[in-house]
């Protein structure tokens, strides 16, 4: 049971008393089912410190933190506007998160002799992610781009960026062609100054409306406000360039830069955030909107052998060896907050399960440790905490799951023959995965389509994990029925997004006579 749980939910997983050191006796079938519901709301992240869900799109500031596009376009604004200490800003938002996951492992096992035993567990999935998101205007700098909202836009900025490119390359020729006392002369010298000049703030517009990837590639989903000081400062940049110009007798550009004539709204399901930004491939982030999702579906079918090496008085021993298949359902690259079925891959597992018994104390300890088998895995390649990246970064990566390992410890007293209670004491730790390109073609196309080369490596920060957690259990044990209940909870963890879970979970075991 422990493994089925840890296999379904990964990092969340609950210790269980259930997993004890016997087996069905010969010709005997144990079937096992015990459901169990896991709920947060917060992760631990890499410090360790408890950060809601939400937090990359919540706050005062919502910007280059947690949003790669607003990175980038927040350095290009400070060229074009002239503002080193620019800030960029979509809003103050509050994005509220609430996950849960609904984990129903079926297990048979069967008694081959009255020591070792194999068995089969099935686990069916339900995840749930709850999500309500609003934006406001207040701090905003930053509005949808036109290209995405305003009929028009694309003929008006081709109309701009030909004229202003059309002088640069103007102004380029006469220097090179020996005008303005070319070489050396002081006009010559500030003619290439206005040139080199001309050319980055040229560059920082070009990538601040059509992004900066290759032509074709997604646009920015923002660009500065015409009424921020952002906006005042471009234009003042681009009149100052074009009064120089005249200096060179290049002719100005007729036609004006369009910039955001509004923030980023949606309040009460009206605006401009979840359409076109969240939702649009080409100048938004291709998400689905934000809402209350529900996804169903197989976990990790395993199989597994057990054998019961010690049963002499007060202690008993077994090992467990246990193999993994990569049944489950794959996760998905399309919604916001991601929910996968199962965080772990295939591979195996090997387990040392002890009792102790000394007169009411009932003392279960487990040791587990596990590998992962290379595998593959879909990501949309960004840097730890990014919340919104372009769907054009998404790669089918290679990737190699850590190892791990867990400690469980349930210390348990007898209050009648059948019942007992006690504590559940539990640490999981697990080593950094590992995501690499499947071919050297993919790291040039994601280049390419966003302008910047990504390592595939950035996906392995926040990968690790460890995780202590303290719970209260109550067990039943019948001739013919068993069953346990345990609620636990997280106290802390850390080393990449480790749930602050709550567990409950209710175990219900039958044994018959099979042969």
């Amino acid at each position: 049971m422990l493994a089925s749980l840890a296999v379904c939910a990964g990092r969340a997983g609950a210790q269980s008393i259930d997993e004890r050191t016997d087996t069905p006796a010969r010709g005997m079938v144990r079937l096992t089912f015990d459901p169990q519901i896991l709920t947060w709301d917060e992760t631990y992240g890499l410090s360790g410190a408890a950060t809601p869900l939400g937090a990359g799109l919540s706050g005062d500031t919502i910007g280059a933190a947690n949003i790669p596009y607003v990175a980038t376009l927040q350095q290009q604004i400070r060229t074009a506007s002239g503002i080193p200490s620019f800030i960029a800003s979509i809003g103050q938002g509050m994005l509220a998160v609430y996950r849960e996951q609904r984990i129903t492992p079926g297990r048979a096992e069967v008694g081959v002799t009255n020591r070792f035993s194999i068995g089969l567990t099935v686990p069916l999935v339900r995840t749930a992610t709850r999500t309500a998101y609003q934006i406001g205007p207040q701090g905003a700098n930053l509005g949808p781009n036109p290209l995405g909202t305003i009929a028009g836009a694309s003929a008006q900025y081709g109309t701009f960026f030909s004229q202003f490119g059309g002088a640069l390359t103007q102004l380029g020729d006469s220097l090179a062609g020996g005008h303005y006392g070319c070489p050396g002369s002081p006009a010559c010298v500030q003619g290439q100054q206005l040139l080199s000049e001309g050319q980055a703030v040229y560059a920082a517009l070009h990538g601040i409306i059509y992004g900066v990837g290759a032509p074709g590639s997604p646009g920015s989903p923002f660009v500065p406000r015409a009424t921020s000081q952002a906006g005042a400062g471009i234009d003042s940049t681009v009149s100052g360039l074009e009064r120089s110009l005249t200096n060179y007798d290049v002719a100005g550009f007729t036609s004006p830069l369009l910039l955001a004539t509004d923030s980023i709204r949606d309040t009460a399901g009206v605006g401009t955030f979840e359409s076109p930004l969240l939702t649009d491939p080409t100048y938004g982030f291709g998400y689905e909107p934000f809402r209350d999702t529900y996804r169903y579906g197989l976990g990790n079918i395993e199989l597994e052998g057990k054998y019961r090496v010690i049963d002499r008085g007060g202690y008993r021993l077994a090992l467990a060896a246990i193999a993994r298949l990569p049944t489950a359902t794959r996760d998905t690259t399309i919604e916001v907050i991601d929910a996968p079925i199962d965080e772990l891959g295939g591979g195996f597992e090997g387990r040392v399960l002890q009792e102790i018994t000394m007169g009411g104390l009932w003392l279960n300890i487990e040791v587990r440790a596990g590998t992962q088998d290379l595998g593959t895995r879909s990501r949309r390649v960004a840097p730890f905490g990014s919340i919104l990246v372009p769907s054009q970064a998404t790669s089918t990566l290679n990737w190699q799951g850590g190892s791990y390992a867990e400690l469980d410890v349930a210390p348990l007293y007898h209050l009648a023959p059948e019942v007992a209670a006690g504590f559940t004491l539990r640490y999981w730790t697990k080593a950094s995965d590992h995501y690499s390109y499947q071919s050297a073609t993919d790291s040039t196309a994601l280049a390419t389509n966003l302008g910047i080369p990504l390592p595939a490596s950035l996906l392995d920060v926040g990968t690790s994990e460890r995780s202590l957690s303290l719970g209260f259990a109550v067990s039943y044990i019948g001739p013919v029925v068993e069953g346990d209940f345990s609620v636990e909870k997280s106290l802390s963890g850390s080393g990449g997004l480790v749930p602050v879970a709550t567990v409950y979970q209710l175990v219900f075991r039958v044994t018959q006579k099979l042969f």
